[in-house]
């Protein structure tokens, strides 16, 4: 009996050792990332071609911080490196520069008469009078404080003349830096639309009670393409 049972349970043994398949899933696995790998180290990466139109997307090259430096070293050359607006921003940027210089040193000038002037009067009238006309007419009579206000004031036009200049000076640095800046990182074209349509503005429920009524207005779109 125990014979019999030992030669059934052997047989199905064989019979299921002899049905099992051979995985090569696990080797084509193995081999495929492989292959994958290999292809990842020897294949080049793909950069699809873009066909750039240089006048509409920004310039890389194109250096802020060089910008900033040539109009800090002379005004208006950053804005020349830009190349953009120049037949009026040289002309604003070189106009204010003169007209302050020329207030500078005509008040300085000034200034500088009235000072001795003043230090004349103050000190006893000693020596010579420094200033005996101004502008075609005699200053003999004028009152000493009158002299004294009027000085004070060629010396505060005098230092806001030079507090002009350094400011259109750095203002002509900033210029050049934000111009720069949207050539070197933002697209320049002009391909901007808007649109203007009449609408009706309706009040809110709860403001309007039970009567219904509209405010007229003007309905702006802007459309970047």
């Amino acid at each position: 009996m125990y014979r019999y049972l030992f030669l059934f349970i052997f047989l199905l043994v064989c019979s299921s050792a002899k049905a099992q398949v051979p995985d090569t899933l696990l080797h084509q696995n193995k081999k495929a990332e492989q292959q994958r790998k290999k292809d990842s180290v020897t294949s080049k990466p793909f950069k699809p071609k873009i066909k750039k139109d240089l006048a509409d997307h920004p310039d890389s090259t194109h250096s802020p911080h060089t910008a900033v430096m040539r109009s800090l070293i002379f005004p208006g050359w950053g804005q020349i490196y830009n190349r953009h607006g120049l037949w009026w921003r040289l002309p604003a940027l070189y106009g204010g520069l003169t007209a302050l210089v020329i207030n500078l040193i005509s008040n300085g000038r000034d200034y500088n008469l009235f000072l001795a002037e003043s230090q004349w009067r103050e000190y006893g009238e000693q020596g010579p009078e420094p200033i005996k006309s101004y502008q075609g007419s005699s200053i003999i009579n004028i009152p000493n404080q009158t002299i004294y206000d009027y000085k004070d004031q060629l010396r505060r036009n005098r230092d806001l003349s030079a507090f002009g200049i350094v400011g259109v000076w750095g203002i002509n640095m900033v210029d050049a830096y934000v111009e720069a800046k949207f050539i070197h990182s933002y697209s320049m074209d002009d391909n901007l639309s808007f649109k203007v349509t009449p609408t009706m503005i309706n009040q809110p429920v709860l403001a309007s009670n039970f009567n219904t009524t509209f405010t007229p207005g003007l309905k702006i779109t802007f459309l970047l393409k």
